[in-house]
């Protein structure tokens, strides 16, 4: 019988190292004057998410497979939004946070009638896009995608150096145009079936759940 226990506890450590390794965050940044801010913010927005695939065989792509490359990063962006928007609101369904998320598809809508382009977004100041979208502070995000490996049914190991997602969030007070928070999410594969979306989806599932705001 200790033999058993101890086998399972044993299980349940690997297990335990195999999530941890799969998945690491940096320690968040807060501003210092962060608790008074929040008080001031009652709604709000999150920016299309700047994605960008790094080249995957290493060399110069064709004009082809940039273009498509392209149609990625971009898919990725709004569904990074979208997928963020959808959780965070779960939350606040919960009762875990106390402020209001703008819904995305009227961010977009106003981002477009700007004329501001979402390639372009990380160059426009974002207290000022906060103010343009008529909320108090807005939430953007710049995510890595590396996946080297070109066959994903090969019998060579599953992945190979760095592969995996990486994302920064950042949170802008819409008076002061301020950083007021910032966290480093990494999500690693475990298996050769795991795709950069169910990645991408995991790691905007925990920004989610810890954004400064919970109150519980």
């Amino acid at each position: 019988m200790k033999t058993k226990h101890a086998n399972k506890n044993f299980i349940a450590i690997i297990l335990l190292a195999a999530v941890l390794s799969a998945c690491s965050a940096s320690r968040d940044y807060v501003s210092n004057n962060f608790e008074k801010v929040k008080t001031t913010h009652q709604r709000v927005a999150i920016l299309p998410f700047d994605v960008q695939f790094e080249n995957p065989a290493n060399r110069k792509p064709s004009e082809r497979t940039q273009r498509f490359f392209s149609q990625q990063e971009r898919t990725a962006s709004l569904d990074s939004q979208k997928e963020l928007f959808a959780y965070a609101a779960k939350q606040v369904e919960k009762g875990r946070y106390e402020l209001a998320f703008q819904d995305f598809t009227k961010t977009n809508q106003i981002l477009a009638e700007r004329g501001i382009r979402l390639e372009d977004i990380g160059q426009h100041d974002k207290g000022r896009l906060a103010q343009l979208l008529g909320v108090d502070a807005v939430i953007w995000g710049q995510m890595g995608v590396r996946i080297t490996r070109q066959d994903r049914y090969s019998m060579m190991p599953a992945y190979i150096g760095n592969d995996g997602i990486e994302t920064n969030v950042n949170l802008y007070d819409a008076a002061s145009g301020e950083l007021l928070w910032k966290t480093n999410l990494t999500q690693r594969p475990n298996n050769r079936m795991d795709t950069p979306h169910h990645m991408a989806s995991q790691l905007i599932a925990q920004v989610a759940k810890h954004l400064p705001y919970r109150t519980k």
